[in-house]
Order: C-alpha cells, then sequence, then structure tokens
C-alpha cells in the first residue's frame, strides 16, 4: 500500500530530488512559497518553503529502493509511544495540505513543525471557496490580525492560510 512519506533532503536538494522522482513515476511534493526576488527587475518566484524537506508517495518497499540509490534521503522521525517513528501522513491529510499549499502559494505560511505550537481546539471544515472540503483548525496566530486556517503534518510542518469565518464550520 501507498503512504505519504515525510522525507528529509541533505544540502537543499528538494528540487532535485523531485525531479527524479517524477522522471521515475513517482509522487512527490515540495511545499513551496512565493518570493520577490531582487535584482535589475523585481520578480516573482516560487522556491521551497522548509528547505530540505519533500513528501515522497511510495510503497514501504520501494521507499528503502529510493533511499538505498539516494543516500541524500532520510526518513523524518518522531517520538510516538516512547520510541522513534517514520512520519506517514495519511491520505486525506496530505490532500488537505497539498490543497491549501498550491490553493494560494502568495498567501500561505509553512512553518516547521517545533513552531506550531497551538493548543488543540476545535476542529473545522471549509465549506465554501477554493479550499472547500478542507480539514484543520481555525484560530488566531500570533503575528496575524485575522484567525486562521492551520493544516498539520504532525512532526513536520504546517500550512496556514487566512480565511473567513464564515467559510467554516465545526466538525464533529
Amino acid at each position: 500500500m501507498d503512504n505519504w512519506f515525510a522525507m528529509r533532503v541533505t544540502y537543499r536538494r528538494e528540487m532535485k530530488v523531485k525531479a527524479e522522482m517524477d522522471s521515475l513515476g513517482v509522487p512527490a511534493f515540495v511545499p513551496m512559497r512565493r518570493i520577490m526576488q531582487k535584482g535589475i527587475r523585481l520578480k516573482n518566484t516560487l522556491e521551497p518553503a522548509i528547505h530540505n524537506l519533500i513528501f515522497i508517495h511510495a510503497t514501504e518497499e520501494r521507499m528503502q529502493m529510493l533511499k538505498k540509490s539516494r543516500p541524500e534521503l532520510q526518513y523524518m522521525m518522531r517520538q510516538m509511544n516512547g520510541k522513534m517513528e517514520k512520519i506517514i501522513v495519511p491520505d486525506r491529510q496530505m490532500d488537505d495540505f497539498m490543497k491549501v499549499c498550491l490553493t494560494s502559494p502568495g498567501f500561505v505560511e509553512i512553518v516547521p513543525a517545533e513552531l506550531v505550537q497551538f493548543k488543540p481546539g476545535q476542529e473545522v471544515m471549509v465549506v465554501s471557496g477554493p479550499l472547500s472540503g478542507i480539514r484543520g483548525y481555525f484560530q488566531r496566530i500570533e503575528g496575524h490580525r485575522a484567525k486562521r486556517l492551520i493544516v498539520t503534518i504532525p512532526g513536520a510542518c504546517a500550512a496556514t492560510v487566512e480565511v473567513r469565518a464564515e467559510d467554516v464550520t465545526p466538525v464533529n
């Protein structure tokens, strides 16, 4: 069965590894952010939001083969029940995360897991707009005036985007 694996890539090679995965037909995702690059002219470009992070969709056996042939790939791990486990992201959660990241990369903020320190609150689902159907948490984040939708990948990162309160409904 295919799973989404959160992986570390050494030396900022995430885009190179993504291109390799694409050429092999292995789905991979790198969260991107839009930046204004200064130079002779201002240039609007995309760059990885968190360097050295990539998500790869493969079976456990295929992932092991990919790791053997690419030593720059390393599993991201987190402490679960007193032991270290690989971060495996459920398909629904990864779909929501990718949809948030791809819908509006100029307005999405991607933060490393260690910076996501919110108290578990009411889970909500977006019911209208381009993010309709996405589940996450709706709350105010330090440094932002409006409440934001937070979609987390525990142990890896979180994507936050501003949504209107009337566009979300609590999930029971």
